[in-house]
């Protein structure tokens, strides 16, 4: 009876429809981060990423490995899915013929631009909206999609896949984003650590796989360290809080700004997150992939 058991969620595995049940299962709690208004929160101090040197050594690979693949080509559209402030984006658009960047926040969009326009890059089509909505109009050979929630919901995968004409290339969590300082918090203020646990890119790749196109995955684990304000720090933190099911009182707050303040050195916090970030490229032979 066991071995019939083994056997019957061993074949369920394979089958696509499993992986997106648990990518349903998945999106519960995520609603908030699917907002414009989170986004907008965290748009003036989200380069600060950049500063990063695991972040920068992340992001140089990733790009020498679309282009070792052959996903940026002179002749080629990009299109950038949920770009934020175009930190790809921006390095993408000497290489192709076309870049078109699409996102929610109108204020990451405007810091894109201004990074085009001091470039000296005029290949690029901004498009405010959210991808949830959006309907594109044709196929592109590149499309790219980075450390989104989007990436949870593989309808929303799927959608991708069909106006990807050549290449499909993702970056997301893999198992592993723990954020020291919150963990801290969240067990000195609120008794307990509700771990975000979620399968991120092997998601993807398993579902991939049950149709026969997984692609090829790699991975980076590091360190992610940046010095935010305390303030910028502390709106961000009410809304993760919050996210993760938190109720927070006035006198929780004065004492969680109190621990901040005392942590802080002239109103700077060094914030550091553990984490393990996956690429995942596909060149996409089939062109049925992406359509039921």
């Amino acid at each position: 009876m066991r071995f019939k058991r083994e056997r019957s969620f061993l074949k369920h595995l394979f089958d696509p429809e499993f992986w997106l049940a648990l990518s349903e299962r998945g999106q519960r709690g995520e609603k908030a981060y699917l907002k414009k208004d989170f986004w907008e929160l965290i748009s003036e101090d989200y380069d600060e990423l950049e500063e990063d040197n695991f972040y920068r050594s992340l992001q140089e690979d990733i790009l020498q490995e679309m282009e070792r693949r052959g996903a940026l080509r002179s002749d080629f559209t990009f299109f950038d899915v949920c770009c934020g402030t175009g930190a790809y984006t921006v390095r993408v658009a000497p290489k192709v013929s076309k870049v078109y960047a699409l996102d929610i926040s109108p204020s990451m969009l405007r810091i894109l631009s201004k990074k085009a326009e001091e470039a000296g890059i005029r290949n690029i089509t901004i498009i405010e909206a959210d991808w949830r909505e959006f309907r594109p109009q044709e196929k592109y050979d590149t499309v790219f999609v980075s450390m989104t929630p989007i990436l949870r919901d593989l309808k929303e995968v799927e959608r991708i896949l069909a106006m990807t004409k050549r290449y499909f290339i993702a970056v997301q969590w893999a198992g592993l984003r723990r954020n020291y300082l919150l963990e801290e918090i969240e067990k000195k203020f609120f008794k307990t650590y509700r771990e975000e646990k979620y399968p991120g890119i092997f998601l993807l790749f398993n579902y991939l796989y049950t149709k026969g196109t997984p692609g090829d995955i790699k991975f980076y684990h590091g360190v992610l360290e940046r010095r935010t304000a305390l303030e910028k720090f502390y709106q961000r933190l009410k809304f993760r809080l919050s996210a993760k099911g938190y109720k927070i009182g006035p006198r929780k707050e004065k004492a969680i700004l109190d621990f901040l303040k005392e942590r802080a050195k002239e109103g700077i916090l060094r914030v550091r997150t553990g984490v393990r970030i996956g690429a995942l490229f596909l060149k996409k032979e089939d062109e049925n992939l992406g359509t039921k």
